[in-house]
């Protein structure tokens, strides 16, 4: 199933039974005894951008109105996933007001559009986060044409990385069963895309158990885990 274009990989599919409303309610439920639980129900979305994608960053969130998150209009309110929007910033904003400019643009249009009658994507997420990962300019690094040369090539994504895990798993912002990475290049291209990768991973715990990151099937984007790829806070590993 593909819901994103990226510049490679898609998003695995685990499809379960064999009718979509069948598969739709099992992914959205897990049977522990007589009682039904969601295997995630808080989600963070992190948007990891830097100084030169700061500028951009509120037109990738105008583009949501073309393919909206969910289906606002028919969402059951006890079957909702709880979402966050964590918006991590590689530097401190403090530093950079041209980047606080443009992040609380996206803030102010995402409390706006909560409060009104009109359908936006807002609606589906609870909250929205800015958070910073205090990397130094000087060490804010991501130069690919340097990989096979430069060892810090990429030391920029992992630090923010490392850094929005603290965020999310430190619980300053409560308890999250899974982290969502959605890197800048990661762009919606069909509706309801939230909607489904939710669906995705509760089909894959049912089918498979817990994992620890689920994500690109693309050779490349495997061995790098810090881009399209959702990450469970609190998995325990198999015996």
């Amino acid at each position: 199933m593909e819901f994103f274009t990226v510049h490679a990989g898609t998003f695995q599919s685990n499809d379960i039974g064999t009718d979509a409303t069948e598969r739709s309610h099992r992914a959205t439920r897990i049977k522990m005894g007589e009682t039904f639980y969601p295997s995630i129900r808080r989600l963070a979305v992190v948007r990891p951008f830097g100084v030169s994608s700061a500028a951009s960053l509120p037109q990738t969130f105008s583009d949501w109105a073309d393919f909206l998150p969910c289906n606002v209009v028919d969402r059951i309110d006890e079957n909702n996933v709880e979402v966050d929007i964590f918006l991590s910033f590689s530097q401190t904003y403090e530093a950079s007001p041209n980047t606080l400019s443009s992040i609380n643009t996206i803030i102010d249009k995402f409390n706006a559009e909560s409060t009104e009658n009109e359908i936006s994507w807002s609606k589906c997420f609870r909250n929205i986060f800015a958070i910073e990962a205090n990397i130094l300019d000087d060490d804010d690094l991501y130069l690919p044409n340097q990989a096979r040369r430069n060892m810090m090539w990429v030391n920029g994504p992992n630090r923010q990385f490392s850094a929005a895990m603290r965020s999310i798993t430190g619980g300053d912002f409560g308890k999250y069963d899974a982290m969502f990475l959605m890197e800048g290049d990661c762009m919606p291209m069909k509706k309801y895309w939230l909607d489904s990768l939710l669906e995705e991973a509760e089909g894959s715990f049912l089918e498979h158990g817990p994992f620890a990151m689920l994500g690109s099937s693309d050779p490349f984007v495997v061995v790098k885990f810090n881009r399209r790829i959702i990450h469970q806070t609190c998995y325990i590993p198999k015996k």
